[in-house]
């Protein structure tokens, strides 16, 4: 049986109001403990709902192998209005942040996870957010962070879209101010980093490149830190949703194998 989604609003720490999901584990029974996985949009103006066409599968691939999973639409997200979309206005990290872990505190609440049990996840922006998010709070037992931009002073310079910094930072050049290009770079916290990371990247994503990821990969490793780098060769930015179907199946095994690690009760 496919389990259902479950609408979640909840108010921020500042008040307003957020929308969120959940999605039961396969043979959810009440009073048992379930790991979470955590997912989050990237954009970082998309709006996800109960059953975003590209997202379905993923959501219920984790639930099938027994996951509790939660999503939401922090602020930023489109379809709420012009002043909810460009709140995040030079402030792309810590209140979106905070969105989404009260989210996940709303979701604990109900009394079905197990808080050591809990795994992050997201793409593109998301996985700016994931690697801020362990970057500055500690509470899962592992991360995924999938073809993310880590450091705005180089996507700048490599990435086919550099605009995206102009219009969202308003940094008509970020090299102008070092000081702001790299206080919101999520690179700039990697020695917080100690949750487990796992960092999914594409040889041929132009969007975010892979440079990005070879960066945080590398301070991590030196750091001597818990962490892995998979690469997947002749695929862009949009492997999860129309790349080979050998990667497209790998990735999703990978992510949920990398989850269990930290996130299954050791029998």
């Amino acid at each position: 049986m496919i389990p259902k989604t479950e609408e979640i609003r909840y108010t921020a720490p500042d008040g307003r109001e957020i929308q969120g999901w959940l999605i039961k584990p396969a043979g959810f029974k009440p009073g048992k403990k379930y790991p979470l996985a955590v997912n989050m949009h990237g954009g970082p103006h998309v709006m996800w709902g109960p059953s975003f066409p590209s997202m379905w599968i993923e959501w219920q691939f984790h639930a099938a192998r027994g996951y509790a999973v939660f999503y939401c639409n922090p602020r930023g997200s489109d379809g709420y209005g012009d002043e909810f979309a460009s709140v995040i206005q030079s402030e792309w990290g810590d209140d979106v942040m905070r969105d989404v872990l009260t989210g996940v505190d709303r979701v604990v609440e109900k009394g079905l996870v197990d808080t050591k049990r809990m795994a992050l996840t997201g793409g593109s922006y998301a996985g700016y957010m994931t690697a801020w998010i362990v970057g500055h709070d500690d509470r899962f037992a592992c991360a995924w962070t999938q073809r993310g931009l880590y450091s705005l002073i180089s996507f700048y310079g490599t990435s086919d879209i550099p605009q995206l910094l102009e219009r969202e930072f308003d940094l008509k050049f970020p090299h102008d101010d070092l000081e702001k290009s790299w206080r919101h770079s999520p690179l700039a916290y990697a020695k917080n980093i100690r949750t487990p990371l796992a960092i999914e990247h594409q040889d041929n994503d132009y969007r975010c490149p892979v440079s990005d990821a070879e960066q945080l990969f590398t301070a991590l490793k030196k750091l001597k830190r818990d962490v892995v780098f998979y690469r997947y060769p002749r695929e862009g930015h949009e492997m999860s949703r129309s790349g080979e179907p050998q990667h497209r199946a790998d990735r999703l095994n990978r992510m949920v194998e990398w989850f269990d690690k930290y996130c299954r009760k050791k029998k």
